[in-house]
């Protein structure tokens, strides 16, 4: 049995060898068989199991997108991001007719156009071995593949941004290709505005690709000019409809995720936003320069290699730390650093500084990558004009993304995904690369023809194990994503989770399902009022929604007072109008609910104020038979299985 199997692994090897190794067969078959499977596996997932709990904010976004279409557009305003994504779903959704699957449909052709281009970026930079590898590494990350999955608009962006990187990254860059990339930078930039990052990382390229400053300076100039007009339909709509160019302000995810705040600061933040003011990230210097730099040494960083949270877009998502090692010997490999005297100060020197620096200024516990970080850019930098021309466009892409982008708070790694592409390409690197000549050094001889099967064997082994792993971690994620589950609790747990389950997992939304059939029952229901926290009914019943965390409000307050928003607060009051149904941002609805779903919500982290609202006194609508609840309550329904009740307000009463 034993032999049996072994000889089953080594003509899988030999096979995968021999085939997948040869440049012709890549060129022709294998790029496009695993786009063609990736697309056919996240199908068969995406629209045979469903999770309509956790795609509010998604159902939200779309409605408004067709409020902009066919409603009131000056009513509507996206906290941190433009308009352009919530139009396309409405216009989409006009063939489709079911924002869900319009939703689903965008994400999978978006995922597979991420998985296709990445080949042939890789290949552009270093030829058609690696750049299989960094693809099958692109195809099986996991937050990629849940991503393709789920109804959100984060792919569309990101693709676009691939496919510039495919026009991008060639060895004999035209002034076609420039004109492209700027035009393709621009498209992505009307789905997210970050995508301008990886303009200004792309213009600093095209400004050192050559000893021709003229002609930098004007392809530059091309690239910013083409960016502009393909941006300009989304700069047009602000300007004439809200009279500004950026209608968007990071204000909010520095109040809600900020590592680092006090009362004071976020009350500022909170006048800031509502006076619609660019993003002040300098109202407190001291907590601007905490937040920055846990961001950018650790929280950001953490998303990226995993020092803590299992959710990351590592190369191996599942361990610790192992996606920078892989990381880091690619880039050493490719930088041609050796261990002369000038590198060893040079390390030395850095290494103390930083090191210096964070025992004085910072905190070791979540500083303490800078030590290890900033030698490997030094020496890296150091020995920039050994790397290919061609790469330095993901290297300082991300470089300059991750500088900028670590003055917010990211709350998921998804959101570093705009220049995540240099990872699987240098991990490729490390695994074709730099393996084999580990492996070499480990026996102390040179390669020879015999040796070299043996190492691309152990080569094919590793890139084996590392996929099998990733997509493992796949199935859990999305798992995660579409059932009831427990936290993540360490691989042997989760393992052992999956085979001792003995009864079949209940897809989330179930309940919400039974509730919005009593709703979509009520006699005028399309012109009424709901008021909840998820935007989710709104898929399942055709209703107008007030959105509220039930954290608003004054304590003591009498419930008629929260459900008429009489004691809510000026940001409360604006805030929640922005994520109604419809959307209100100058607050001329002013509408009372004539139905009310509560539930226990998570307390929102910049709550400071929480004891002094109506959080702990609402949680008697639990409780049907609480005389407190008003006489006009009727219930229509009360869970057995969630904190969750469904009443309606007889305003008549």
């Amino acid at each position: 049995m034993h032999k049996s199997f072994i000889n089953v692994v080594y003509k899988i090897n030999m096979n995968f060898q021999k085939s997948i190794l040869t440049n012709k067969l890549v060129t022709q078959k294998y790029p496009l068989l695993i786009t063609l499977s990736f697309f056919i596996i996240i199908f068969c997932v995406a629209f045979f199991q469903n999770n309509f709990m956790k795609d509010g904010d998604f159902f939200a976004f779309a409605i408004q997108g067709e409020q902009i279409l066919f409603g009131d557009k000056e009513g509507v305003k996206f906290m941190t991001g433009p308009p352009t994504g919530a139009v396309m779903y409405a216009l989409f959704n006009l063939l489709f007719d079911d924002f869900f699957t319009t939703g689903k449909i965008v994400a999978l052709l978006s995922g597979t156009g991420i998985v296709f281009f990445s080949y042939y970026i890789i290949r552009n930079i270093f030829g058609h071995k690696i750049a299989i590898v960094g693809q099958l590494l692109v195809a099986f990350t996991p937050k990629i593949d849940v991503l393709s999955i789920q109804t959100v608009n984060e792919l569309p962006p990101i693709f676009f941004v691939i496919a510039a990187l495919y026009f991008g990254t060639k060895k004999d860059l035209k002034f076609l290709d420039i004109i492209i990339v700027g035009s393709l930078i621009g498209v992505a930039c009307l789905f997210r505005y970050q995508a301008i990052i990886v303009l200004f990382g792309f213009m600093v390229f095209m400004l050192i690709r050559s000893k021709k400053i003229r002609i930098n300076l004007f392809h530059a100039a091309v690239l910013g000019i083409f960016f502009i007009i393909a941006f300009s339909p989304l700069l047009i709509h602000n300007y004439t409809t809200h009279g500004v160019l950026i209608d968007a302000s990071g204000n909010y995810e520095l109040i809600n995720k900020s590592k680092y705040q006090t009362p004071d600061w976020v009350e500022k933040l909170k006048i800031e936003a509502m006076r619609e003011t660019p993003t002040n990230f300098f109202i407190d210097l001291d907590l601007f320069y905490k937040n920055y730099f846990y961001n950018i040494f650790y929280h950001n960083p953490d998303k990226l290699f995993h020092f803590n949270s299992i959710s990351n877009i590592s190369i191996v998502p599942t361990i610790p730390f192992l996606g920078f090692i892989i990381f880091a010997g690619g880039l050493i490999y490719l930088s041609k650093i050796k261990l002369d005297k000038i590198t060893i100060i040079t390390l030395i020197s850095t290494s103390s500084i930083t090191a210096i620096l964070v025992f004085l200024l910072g905190d070791i516990e979540i500083h303490f990558f800078a030590i290890i970080i900033i030698p490997l850019l030094v020496i890296t930098m150091k020995n920039i004009r050994k790397i290919q021309k061609n790469l330095l466009p993901l290297l300082i892409i991300s470089l300059v993304f991750m500088f900028l982008m670590s003055t917010y708070p990211l709350s998921s790694p998804r959101h570093l995904l705009t220049m995540w592409i240099i990872f699987p390409t240098l991990g490729a690197v490390f695994f074709v690369e730099v393996v084999p000549k580990i492996c070499s050094k480990i026996k102390s001889f040179k390669i020879n023809d015999t040796r070299s099967k043996s190492y691309n064997k152990t080569v094919i082994a590793i890139i084996l194990i590392v996929l099998l792993v990733n997509l493992a971690h796949s199935y859990k994620s999305a798992e995660n994503y579409l059932y009831e589950q427990e936290p993540y609790s360490g691989v042997i747990n989760e393992i052992t989770k999956t085979f001792q389950r003995n009864e079949p997992l209940v897809e989330k939304g179930i309940e919400m399902k039974q509730v919005s059939k009593i709703l979509a029952n009520q006699p005028g229901i399309e012109n009424s009022y709901l008021m909840a926290s998820n935007n989710t009914w709104l898929y399942y019943v055709d209703t107008n929604l007030i959105i509220t965390g039930f954290q608003e409000g004054i304590k003591n307050d009498p419930i008629e007072k929260f459900v008429t928003r009489e004691n809510w607060s000026d940001w409360d009051i604006w805030y929640n109008n922005l994520n109604n149904h419809p959307a209100d941002r100058y607050n001329k609805n002013k509408p009372v609910p004539d139905y009310l779903i509560y539930n226990i919500p998570a307390k929102a982290p910049w709550k400071y104020d929480l004891d002094q609202t109506q959080y702990e006194d609402l949680k008697i609508l639990l409780d049907p038979s609480n005389p407190k609840i008003p006489s006009n309550f009727e219930l229509l329904y009360k869970s057995d299985k969630t904190d969750l009740v469904l009443y309606k307000i007889n305003h008549n009463d």
